[in-house]
């Protein structure tokens, strides 16, 4: 059965009185059916159904994830407000995971919308918005070109989020196992905050959150910015005092909060500043403190006087700035500062306390076919629980992001372990040359050890007959802890 049967797009009926009210939902539905395939390596087919037809009672199971696309008409349709009440009710009831009910309904907001007490309940659900605020025009700029220039950063890459984040909760939910261990992961993690930052820069925040989240951190806040200043700062507020890290973008846009004269971007600064300077003075060995980085756009058009003023006394204040990085560089020299930064700080802890809840052993770089990711899976919920740290192949985005991150993993793991499952002789000694070449990439020392798991008799000649340092494992078409022993064995020498 296909997973896609569990997920719903919710849509009013009275829904689109011109044509591309209409035509939306078709194209976002088509769309994201073809990312989330693309994503789980397997076709999903995703139900559309208007409110009027909507009957949790008999659609309902512990799969079941539902999209409402957020209208005024659907808000305040009665049949609506019943069901997800009804949906609520059962999910907290009848669920055999521990995934909470509202992280399985994702919001679609086209425009803004009037406070409703419907957007009250479903609060912590997340919330995709296909529009922003251009702040220097005060514009309004919806998302409803597929194709023009600037759809890439704008619907391309809202969409993606919310596929990404869908297929995470899939992928979870298929596993009680995987569930159980990426709920440890999460307690153990490190948790960064990424600022809320101006229109120019959501893309570029979007795609620090996405390389974050890739390498197994938290990253906060879980949802919207709300608007009102008093609010804001209490749930900056929280969030940093959840933190090991924060992350501030700063671009042309001065990010004005509505109603005031203030920046958002500004604000979230100096909140960041007092926080860490205060975890700082307390000297808690408790807590991992890597304080702040601030990253200055290189490209920067139409910037206002504030906006400049602002950039200028921050670069002034960098070399008296205690626990805190300023940097104007690319944004893939970012994300690549930011891990490294992460991993440096994590391992300088480990060393001094010993203490710190995130520390778990050796980092093991288990790469795989595609197709080979459910058998990957038991080994990984093994190796988790023996405290070593996974990294597994990751097929999300375009050829040169996936290649960017496999060499990341080459630079960073400890060892690597390849299951080789799928007869295919040029893949895997690409993978052999990749390690071979290592060393190129940054590392100061070979990766050690290297294996490699095969599953029939008939592979060990391909393996055998090229030139590598790896050790043979032979796994018999079924996963049994005892054959990576050997292995294992070798790393902790």
């Amino acid at each position: 059965m296909s997973f896609g049967q569990h997920i719903y797009i919710i849509k009013s009926e009275h829904d689109g009185q011109d044509q591309i009210t209409r035509d939306w939902p078709l194209s976002f539905h088509r769309f994201l059916e073809l990312l989330l395939s693309r994503l789980a390596g397997e076709k999903i087919n995703i139900n559309v159904i208007n409110e009027k037809d909507l009957d949790i009672a008999s659609l309902y199971s512990p799969m079941t994830l539902l999209i409402p696309l957020v209208s005024p008409e659907l808000l305040n349709s009665n049949i609506f407000k019943d069901e997800i009440k009804l949906f609520h009710e059962k999910a907290i009831n009848k669920s055999h995971n521990s995934i909470s009910w509202n992280s399985r309904i994702f919001k679609i907001v086209r425009e803004p919308q009037q406070g409703h007490f419907l957007l009250d309940y479903l609060s912590n659900s997340v919330s995709y918005d296909f529009y922003h605020f251009d702040s220097s025009t005060e514009e309004l700029l919806i998302y409803d070109d597929f194709t023009g220039p600037s759809s890439e950063k704008t619907f391309w890459m809202r969409l993606y989020d919310l596929a990404y984040d869908i297929f995470k909760v899939m992928d979870n939910m298929r596993s009680a196992e995987k569930e159980m261990a990426s709920i440890s992961n999460e307690l153990n993690t490190v948790s960064v905050f990424v600022s809320e930052v101006g229109a120019d820069l959501i893309a570029a925040r979007d795609a620090i959150k996405r390389e974050l989240m890739r390498n197994g951190y938290k990253v906060l806040p879980e949802h919207n910015m709300p608007k009102d200043m008093e609010s804001i700062m209490k749930m900056v507020r929280k969030n940093l005092a959840a933190c090991n890290l924060s992350i501030h973008l700063v671009g042309s846009d001065y990010g004005k909060i509505q109603g005031t004269n203030s920046s958002i971007i500004d604000l979230q600064n100096r909140m960041a500043t007092e926080y860490f300077d205060e975890l700082e003075r307390l000297d808690s060995s408790s807590a991992l403190n890597l304080g702040r980085v601030i990253w200055v756009s290189p490209e920067q058009q139409n910037i206002s006087v504030k906006q400049r003023l602002f950039i200028e006394n921050l670069k002034k204040d960098s070399e008296s700035m205690d626990k805190a990085d300023l940097l104007e560089t690319s944004i893939e020299e970012l994300k690549a500062f930011v891990i490294n930064k992460i991993q440096e700080g994590v391992r300088q802890y480990d060393q001094m306390s010993g203490s710190y809840s995130g520390k778990k052993g050796k980092i093991i770089y288990l790469i795989h076919d595609r197709s080979e990711l459910q058998k990957c899976q038991q080994i990984e919920a093994y190796l988790i629980e023996n405290d070593y740290q996974v990294i597994m192949s990751d097929f999300t985005g375009n050829p040169d992001e996936i290649r960017s991150r496999h060499n990341d993993n080459l630079k960073k793991c400890d060892a690597t372990l390849i299951y080789y499952g799928k007869e295919n002789e040029d893949w895997i000694k690409s993978k052999q040359k990749d390690l071979m070449k290592s060393l190129g990439l940054g590392r100061n020392k070979p990766i050690s050890p290297q294996a490699i798991l095969i599953e029939n008799e008939t592979q060990l000649n391909e393996v055998l007959g090229m030139d590598n340092k790896a050790m043979i494992l032979h796994s018999n078409n079924s996963f049994s802890p005892k054959v990576i022993e050997p292995f294992l064995a070798q790393l902790a020498k």
